[in-house]
């Protein structure tokens, strides 16, 4: 920014032309805001916007309290003030900022007029860096709107935790860098009773963004031939469907005094999938700029650009960080290949039979398989190494998981906005054909506050909404890659190994051997490698018992044992599988699928809220093998074990599971041996729709209100 002294007004005068303000597009002092709450005076700074064809950049002059504030001016009309700090000014519990500036066309001066509150967080009000992975568990949430046409301490919050959370009597949240709210149940301000269990706060909520939005969503769904449905959720699983009532929900709309935020409501999903949660339609995924396919399986004649930003050498090429890492491309490839391969080094993951072992579980080599379907018919160069401008697999979808994401408002901590992932599928090299292997890289999106995340989902919204339908334009393109770049660039994660923010890569296959598998990898330090240099190995398959604890009676004891002695998580969807228990270890280092997978054991005890069939479906159902498998596929009706098909046929998009797309009227079987439970439906697409419908209309609210059940899923 270019530096802009402003000549100081006086105040006096100022105050006089209080009566000329306008509120015209021109002129607008972006921050802070009316009746915004400021928390950090360090942080604290005007933002105005202002237009140089209407008015004169010279007059611009900006007052707090009546004191100047010196204005850096950029290109384009913006600019930017502090407060003076050589004098000492420390803003009061009430302020008023007063800018002004002179018109063009007639010398007539304009003021705008913000009042604002600034009220420093108490020294020993701690936020609590635990919740941002597993926030308090809300049992309900409602919102008292006060007034409705500003958007800044405008309503009251209500929470209930769930019995037995020993919740602090000062829980604090912050939505961006000036705004905390407190959630208190101490007695005082805005919380008439201490200790009753209500705990309050006086927070922020955008009723016309919300108003608008549903109203955009209603008159969409009114828009439709076919009557929509509103579902209500539990976890993945649809628990309620009924014909959306369209007059009452907009009546509701009008003036409404109050809202219920948690237990969410039902709602149908207006957000299209395909354009803002599961693209996979050829036109993006098969871009010849962007994607690389060397056998042209969509049939277009063209195979692509091996170097666009979606191929799978860039990827990998990013996740390497060779420049950071002095990892050349093929060693981290081939190192992340070896985890199929014999490993006879016990010191680093392998065995004197070289079989991998991993938690102490054995994963099997798969090296025959691994020459034969993937090493062998790879296309070498010259000197005969992987040409990695011929990898075999192709892009097959881009996923956005906004729905993983963390509460990030909770804790000082670098969180995340969710998921962005890629799924590719393997092709058979002898014979140019989609192959039995898929392979999904889940990076991790970095946020540091509530808009962060706000801001992405945003992003991923406007891909649905500004663009024409598909086939894909050039701008859709475009705007797509503007939301990956930044995620899947080297150095995205400075704090991560190679500055990636890869998550894991999962791999699903049966063309190297049988069973059918997954893998699980995430970057770890190369065997020999220096501190900086980490490949792909193999690491845990989370959320996933070793299915032996399933299979063999006499290991079912223990997992018995898990889930009966953690209930209440299992029943909220909140667990998270340790990698030991009872003394020894528990989780698998890969998850097996075959006909009718699932998890279940004798004795599975159920608790007030769930019925031990609702306890063993929320465990299986979370765990791979369960997710890939019975619990959510049924064996007599879908392809087996795959949510994205790679062995789709040619020519058309990836083929999804019912899982994803609905199970309509046939509900997926429950497929424990004894228990015999009822049979569930899912439509999970829907659920990360009305998902992100929810985020975008209640903002910051929704975050606060984070449902722990997504903690640890990673299906």
């Amino acid at each position: 920014m270019l530096k802009h002294p402003i000549a100081a007004l006086p105040w006096l005068a100022l105050f006089l032309l209080v009566g000329c303000i306008e509120n015209g597009p021109d002129f607008q002092v972006l921050a802070p805001e009316q009746g915004q709450l400021i928390r950090d005076l360090d942080k604290f700074q005007v933002e105005i916007q202002i237009s140089e064809e209407a008015y004169d950049p010279e007059s611009v002059a900006a007052f707090v309290n009546g004191i100047p504030l010196e204005l850096l001016a950029s290109l384009g009309g913006g600019y930017s003030g502090i407060l003076p700090r050589g004098l000492g000014l420390g803003l009061e519990p009430s302020n008023q900022l007063l800018v002004s500036a002179t018109r063009l066309d007639d010398g007539s001066s304009r003021v705008r007029t913000v009042e604002f509150s600034w009220e420093p967080l108490a020294p020993d009000l701690e936020f609590q860096e635990q919740f941002v992975q597993a926030p308090p568990p809300v049992e309900t949430a409602n919102l008292e709107i006060l007034h409705t046409e500003g958007r800044r301490q405008n309503a009251l919050l209500e929470v209930t935790f769930r019995e037995g959370f020993a919740a602090p009597k000062q829980i604090p949240y912050r939505a961006d860098d000036q705004t905390v709210f407190i959630l208190s149940d101490n007695g005082l301000g805005d919380d008439p009773f201490a200790g009753d269990g209500v705990f309050t706060a006086r927070v922020d909520f955008d009723f016309e963004n919300y108003r608008e939005r549903k109203s955009r969503e209603l008159l969409s769904l009114a828009l439709r031939e076919e009557g929509p449905d509103e579902l209500e959720f539990s976890g993945r699983e649809i628990v309620a469907k009924k014909p959306l009532a369209l007059g009452p929900a907009l009546a509701a709309l009008s003036s409404p005094t109050s809202l219920t935020l948690v237990p969410v409501a039902a709602a149908a999903a207006t957000i299209d999938s395909e354009r803002a949660l599961m693209v996979r339609d050829l036109s993006v995924v098969a871009d010849p700029s962007r994607t690389f396919d060397p056998c042209d399986i969509d049939g277009d004649g063209l195979t692509g650009n091996p170097n666009g930003a979606w191929s799978f050498k860039t990827l990998m090429s990013q996740m390497a960080n060779t420049t950071a890492t002095g990892i050349p491309l093929e060693v981290f490839v081939k190192q992340w290949l070896a985890g199929w391969a014999q490993n006879f080094d016990t010191l680093n993951g392998g065995s004197i039979s070289g079989d991998w072992i991993v938690n102490d579980d054995v994963v099997p080599d798969r090296e025959p398989g691994l020459i034969s379907s993937i090493v062998t018919p790879w296309p070498k160069t010259s000197a005969g190494a992987l040409d990695m401008d011929k990898a075999p697999f192709r892009l097959l979808a881009i996923v956005n998981r906004v729905d993983l994401r963390d509460a990030v408002g909770y804790g000082a901590s670098t969180a995340s906005a969710g998921e962005l992932r890629f799924v590719f599928g393997l092709l058979d090299m002898n014979s140019c054909t989609p192959d039995r292997m898929s392979a999904i890289f889940e990076y991790t999106v970095q946020a540091n506050t509530c808009h962060d995340v706000i801001n992405y989902a945003q992003e991923w919204e406007d891909l649905d909404l500004v663009h024409a339908p598909f086939p894909a334009t050039p701008g859709y393109l475009s705007h797509l890659q503007s939301i990956t770049d930044p995620v899947v660039a080297p150095g995205a994660a400075p704090l991560e190994p190679n500055g990636s923010s890869i998550g894991q890569v999962r791999t699903s296959e049966v063309t190297m051997n049988n069973p059918w598998e997954l893998r699980e990898f995430t970057l770890q330090q190369m065997p020999l490698g220096t501190p900086v240099q980490n490949v792909l190995r193999m690491d845990t398959t989370k959320q996933t018992p070793d299915i032996n604890f399933t299979l063999n009676s006499g290991m079912q004891p223990t997992l018995t044992n898990y889930i009966n002695s953690n209930l209440v998580d299992i029943c909220n969807e909140e667990h998270v599988v340790p990698n030991t228990w009872m003394g020894m270890p528990f989780m698998a280092g890969r998850a097996d699928f075959f006909p009718d997978t699932h998890f279940w054991a004798p004795g599975i005890l159920g608790s007030a809220a769930c019925s031990n069939d609702d306890i063993r479906f929320k465990f299986s159902v979370n765990t791979c093998s369960g997710c890939h498998g019975a619990d959510a596929i049924d064996p007599g009706i879908d392809p087996h074990f795959y949510h994205v098909d790679p062995t789709s046929p040619p020519g058309s998009p990836v083929g999804l599971s019912r899982f994803l797309t609905g199970t309509g009227g046939s509900p997926i079987p429950d497929p424990s041996p004894t228990i015999g439970g009822a049979a569930r439906d899912f439509a999970d697409l829907d659920r990360r729709a009305t998902d992100l419908q929810d985020l975008l209309a209640t903002g910051c609210l929704k975050l606060t209100l984070s449902a722990a059940s997504m903690v640890g899923a990673v299906h």
